[in-house]
């Protein structure tokens, strides 16, 4: 079987293949790069490609490469296309694997690759493309694999389950799935969607009467006859007729349940034809948990979905689901899907709980991937805490420390305003490690009485004393970084430093000397030296990306930035690019502090 494996740019599509040969390897499989088969071809790279013949050049030659290298003669082949091939000509029979991150259309900025739309800036660049690509992704995919933020080799937990969902070897996977009526657009996708899930130990399939049109439920149950369905209803329409005929009467004999939801009224004719013992009750506004309790005793479950905004209304709901966790389920939303962790918490914990392979129906569904990383029912959790944490690679980074504790690691947003009223929840909710980002590092030095210091990334709730202990791996980090650059007073003059926020008091530590500049007026901080007329020669970036960033003066030439961030769309790769100056993105540091992190909660559990 052939399976091309398409994807944003940056997503990672290289490096995955690189795991899956070093994970999958077989003598018969080829693991492939179409960028690279064309450079070796050609002679040339691919920036070298584009800057002497264009773009179009390019796609004709990636075209003519292409099919080329679907004739190699292997039993199976797995063959990376670039972003921007053409997916609307790729053959009807070959399998479509679309890699997909959350981060995929916040943008991504390149300092590696040929720009497309040099007349643009990079991150408008790359969203000017991204959109439209999305549309053909969703539609040529055959499968979609929602990859987690920040795999590499080291993670063997990660590269492990990795291997399971993309060989199709899963297993007591748990949970439910909403079919999506995707896979009913090629015969192909059907049949690969029940080799992955057939037999694998899911809970319940959604089939929803908005989502599959008639014909479709009924392919569905026909072909997966031993599996356990939930049958919803959602479109609103005249069902007197319905309910009589021989497709609802063989849906409703086949379907483990049926839910209603009370956004279309009392349903009256489900119970008078159904036993209550099959019926889920299910609403999705906050205004109907009322209406819901009343016809409690007359279904055999509740199902309460409504949109959530504050960490007190979850706290509240959660408790209504603990108060009869076996007759109830509760599946918070929001807007941007920021709830996904608590969903992931309450894993056996609930009777219906959702995950998605692709879009599911719903943001805050967590992926297969993140589903399968979760213990069910753990009694405490990590969690990388701030605000944004969807880029995080917090839970990757840290996989294998709590898998051998049998602990979950979530990435959970809380907004400046939100710390005092979420961490009590939290904690009540069993958070015990946490990785703290911006901007909560001042608050968490508070959150725990550290003596010392004015921030701290690192926290430990010892259950024992109820008491958090606190630490800052930055600095530790920040040295990995920089490696050593500046150390010398005089040298430090030449080093200017671009913002800070919570890690301003770990710079200054490290390079008392240096030049510190506001990020948000673009002047010299008060304290430091006079610069006037200074051409730094190293920028430390420490600013994240807001509307009020300035950038640096345009006549400073710096040889080399260090940036603190990792994440993709970071201004300070924006500036690398436009100083033309040697980079350094702040992964390096990422994994130094992350490994300080697990020393002192490893050093927290051995006195607690």
């Amino acid at each position: 079987m052939i399976t091309l494996i398409i994807g944003h740019r940056g997503t990672g599509k290289t490096d995955l293949v690189k795991r899956m040969q070093l994970t999958m390897s077989h003598p018969e499989v080829a693991y492939l790069d179409l960028d690279d088969e064309i450079e070796k071809r050609i002679g040339k790279t691919i920036r070298e490609l584009f800057l002497e013949h264009g773009e179009a050049y390019f796609r004709e030659m990636e075209k003519q490469i292409f099919l080329e290298v679907l004739q190699k003669p292997y039993r199976d082949i797995f063959l990376v296309l670039g972003a921007g091939f053409d997916v609307t000509t790729v053959p009807a029979d070959l399998h479509v694997l679309w890699v997909k991150r959350q981060t995929d259309l916040d943008g991504r900025i390149f300092l590696n690759r040929p720009r497309l739309n040099p007349d643009m800036s990079p991150l408008q660049e790359y969203i000017k493309r991204a959109s439209p690509r999305e549309v053909r992704y969703q539609e040529v995919a055959d499968e979609v694999y929602l990859m987690p933020e920040g795999i590499f080799e080291h993670h063997h937990q990660v590269l492990g389950l990795e291997r399971r969902i993309l060989s199709g070897q899963l297993h007591n996977v748990t949970g439910a799935i909403t079919v999506e009526s995707s896979i009913f657009k090629k015969a192909q996708r059907f049949e690969l969607f029940k080799k992955r899930y057939a037999g694998r130990g899911v809970d319940y399939f959604e089939l929803r009467d908005d989502f599959l049109n008639e014909d479709q439920i009924l392919q569905f149950i026909q072909a997966m006859p031993e599996e356990k369905i939930v049958f919803s209803f959602r479109a609103v329409k005249d069902r007197a007729d319905w309910w009589n005929s021989e497709k609802a009467q063989f849906i409703l004999q086949k379907a483990s349940w049926i839910d209603w939801p009370l956004e279309l009224g009392v349903p009256t004719d489900v119970l008078d034809r159904l036993p209550k013992e099959k019926i889920i009750l299910s609403a999705h506004e906050s205004v109907h948990l009322f209406d819901l309790q009343k016809l409690e005793n007359e279904v055999g479950h509740l199902k309460f979905a409504p949109l959530i905004e504050s960490f007190s209304d979850l706290q509240r709901l959660h408790k209504w689901q603990q108060e009869q966790d076996d007759s109830r389920s509760f599946l918070p939303r929001s807007k941007d899907g920021r709830w996904a962790w608590y969903r992931l918490l309450q894993k056996g914990r609930q009777m219906i709980n959702f995950w998605r392979e692709g879009q599911g129906s719903a943001g805050d569904q967590p992926s297969l991937f993140h589903w399968m990383m979760t213990p069910a029912a753990a009694k405490s959790f990590a969690a990388v805490l701030g605000d944004p944490v969807v880029h995080s690679f917090t839970p990757v980074e840290h996989s294998d420390f709590f898998a051998s504790r049998n602990l979950p690691v979530f990435a959970i947003r809380i907004s400046r305003e939100e710390w005092d009223v979420a961490m009590p929840i939290l904690q009540e909710l069993g958070l015990q490690y946490a990785a703290v980002t911006s901007p909560h590092k001042e608050r968490a030095a508070r959150w725990c009485y550290h003596p010392t210091l004015p921030a701290v990334n690192t926290l430990y709730f010892n259950k024992k004393t109820s008491k958090w202990m606190g630490t800052s791996t930055d600095e530790a980090g920040f040295v990995e970084l920089i490696e050593g650059v500046g150390m010398l007073a005089p040298l430090q003059k030449e080093i200017a430093v671009w913002g800070g926020g919570g890690t301003l008091p770990m710079i200054e530590k490290v390079l008392p000397h240096a030049n510190y500049y506001s990020a948000r007026t673009g002047e010299l901080r008060e304290g430091s030296e006079s610069a006037d007329g200074l051409n730094p020669k190293v920028v430390i970036w420490a600013a994240p990306r807001v509307d009020d960033t300035y950038m640096p003066p345009a006549d400073w030439t710096p040889a080399m930035i260090f940036d603190l961030n990792y994440k993709e769309d970071s201004v300070g790769r924006e500036y690398a690019q436009l100083a033309k100056a040697n980079y350094e993105s702040g992964l390096k540091m990422f994994v130094a502090q992350a490994q300080q992190q697990r020393m002192f909660w490893k050093e927290c559990e051995e006195k607690a």
